[in-house]
């Protein structure tokens, strides 16, 4: 089903922990240029600069190629239009397909042919006929599911992902007033129960090659938990979108719960990071941080945002530099030096490559200029050349 070749991507998965592994110290680069030679890739990888540059391209391309075309039509009905976006998108995955099978990969142009092809297929429909807020979410849904299934997409996952909660919350919201005071806590099961059964496939095998795309959507999933019971987004929601009416200052129904939620569960994320060596908790627990921060200072202006920034910031740089002080000879798993993953580095069991790739260069068949004897490396000799 996937897209790019199996054997190389498992064979960079394997170089890019050899890389963590010599940054650490860990291997000697002689071992990883070998370990890399026996495990090699093939695809089409620039760097970021050349990625972004042939990404902006493609799409300079496509938008002169359909601006071309719209030419043609420019005095069609808008039903045409739609129409055409949505054979361009089709184009769009054609020509991904193409250079998939030319060997790129993540190379930017198979970025922007990807996101081409859901922006044109969706809005080409918008278009041409008229689709439901539901219907969008289900068709976001099962094209960014299929994208990031057959190219290991991360972003595709998250997308498809959020267009699930879109669904959830359009589908249920026709329930009537009693789906609008449970909504929050509906879209918080559901994110719940999406984390817990990636916690629980991520650690089989067959899901290696989207390990990627399983973290990205478990810390999405955390972070729309964290959304979906956020007092500024459950007041501001309601009023916008449930005609909610509330005068200034006036709180909305079970505010006090909602406020609980707001403050409690950041640092519960972050206590569970710590707790368990959770990089995933840990990061989405600081980085939701903020969202207390501007959440409370939204309703309750104590002092004014430049003194609040300042304040933080200083807080911020002495608390960091406390744990750098106290971490500074490793504790409980915790360091401040940077990390290179060496801990990670039994899941490739880098000695059993080294030792394998070893051998395998020193038995290699057809060679008729072998010595045996004195320890020279054509034999088992015990001299000090070994």
């Amino acid at each position: 089903m996937i897209a790019y070749n199996n054997v190389w991507l498992n064979n960079l998965f394997i170089q890019q922990e050899t890389d963590k592994a010599c940054a650490g110290t860990t291997i000697t680069g002689a071992e990883s240029a070998a370990i890399k030679k026996a495990y090699p890739v093939g695809f089409y990888m620039p760097n970021i600069f050349v990625r972004a540059g042939l990404f902006i391209l493609t799409l300079i391309i496509a938008s002169f190629s359909l601006g071309l075309f719209s030419l043609i039509f420019i005095s069609a009905r808008l039903e045409s239009f739609g129409a055409l976006s949505v054979f361009f998108g089709l184009i769009a995955y054609g020509a991904l397909e193409f250079m998939v099978s030319k060997k790129h990969y993540k190379s930017g142009v198979d970025d922007a042919l990807m996101w081409m092809t859901v922006s044109f297929i969706v809005g080409g429909l918008n278009g041409a006929t008229h689709v439901s807020e539901p219907g969008n979410a289900i068709l976001i849904f099962i094209i960014a599911l299929y994208l990031s299934i057959r190219f290991t997409n991360m972003l595709m996952a998250a997308a498809a992902f959020i267009a699930l909660l879109a669904i959830v919350f359009f589908s249920y919201l026709r329930l009537g007033e009693i789906a609008k005071a449970t909504m929050p806590f509906l879209l918080m099961i559901v994110c719940a129960i999406v984390y817990w059964l990636i916690k629980k496939q991520s650690v089989k095998a067959k899901w290696k090659l989207y390990a990627n795309c399983l973290t990205l959507v478990s810390m999405v999933a955390l972070i729309c938990f964290y959304i979906a019971g956020n007092y500024f987004v459950i007041r501001e929601t309601s009023i916008a979108m449930f005609n909610l009416d509330l005068k200034e200052g006036e709180s909305i129904p079970f505010g006090w719960l909602f406020w609980i939620f707001t403050v409690m569960v950041p640092l519960l994320y972050i206590f569970r990071g710590i707790q368990k060596k959770d990089v995933v908790f840990l990061r989405t627990g600081l980085l939701l941080v903020a969202a207390i921060i501007f959440t409370v200072r939204y309703y309750y202006h104590i002092v004014s945002a430049e003194a609040a920034m300042a304040t933080g910031g200083i807080i911020m740089i002495g608390i960091a530099y406390a744990l750098i002080k106290y971490l500074h000879a490793p504790k409980y798993g915790f360091t401040c030096l940077e990390q290179t993953d060496k801990m990670f580095i039994d899941k490739l069991q880098i000695e059993s490559l080294v030792i394998a790739q070893t051998f395998s260069a020193a038995s290699q068949p057809g060679t008729d200029d072998v010595q045996f004897g004195g320890g020279s490396g054509g034999g088992g000799g015990a001299t000090g050349d070994f």
